[in-house]
């Protein structure tokens, strides 16, 4: 076969098979239309996110030990706050005032200790009206790499108003729940499981055909 031929037959057999891969992608039931596949999309922005990652490490870190957290993935958990929620925080005098920051860094589960860093969960608390069913709080998920990957509030609609529906029981302690730290709050266990929106109704739990089948 003379070189021509022979690329445009190597030609040919390329294009069935970028042809033939385009269509089981589309036939993949964990592609795109996956729930629990990673998103590509562009980062969102939330400017205190942002800030927060850049400053949390310098705030008040209000638990030594990690805290199991089983509402965050089961990772292991610190909480760091800022400056303005500490006056709140510290003795319990709720509610917090507008400004106030919380952030949540997480760390794999490596047998109790922590592993690789995880997502920072971020609180912020707005002016009164901004959310008032759920306390006026603001919600935000921060990569590693400072990617805000989830901003919003506890509206119906918001990406994140699970976070917000799993705060509600912690109503008394103004939607913050601080086990295992010495903000000084009321202990508040989570619902069981039927009513705990970050348990059963999880998109990405058993029922996900994409998930890690264990042997």
């Amino acid at each position: 076969m003379n070189p021509l031929a022979r690329a445009l037959a190597v030609g040919a057999a390329l294009s069935v098979t970028l042809s033939g891969a385009a269509v089981a992608q589309a036939r993949n039931p964990c592609a795109a239309k996956n729930p629990c596949a990673a998103k590509t999309a562009a980062a969102m922005k939330d400017e205190v996110a942002t800030a927060a990652f850049k400053a949390y490490t310098q705030w008040k870190k209000v638990n030594d030990k990690p805290v199991l957290s089983a509402t965050h993935g089961n990772t292991l958990v610190f909480t760091y706050i800022n400056k303005k929620a500490e006056p709140v925080a510290l003795n319990g005098k709720f509610p917090f005032p507008a400004g106030t920051v919380l952030a949540k860094e997480s760390f794999e589960n490596a047998g109790g200790k922590p592993g690789p860093k995880g997502t920072l969960f971020i609180m912020e608390k707005r002016a009164k009206g901004y959310d008032s069913a759920s306390g006026d709080w603001h919600y935000a998920t921060v990569n590693p790499d400072g990617t805000v990957t989830m901003t919003g509030n506890g509206k119906a609609g918001s990406p994140t108003q699970f976070c917000a529906a799993c705060h509600g029981a912690a109503k008394a302690n103004d939607y913050v729940y601080g086990n295992g730290t010495i903000m000084k709050v009321k202990p508040v266990a989570m619902g069981a499981a039927p009513a705990n929106p970050c348990a059963a109704k999880n998109p990405c739990g058993a029922k996900n055909p994409c998930a890690v089948k264990k042997p």
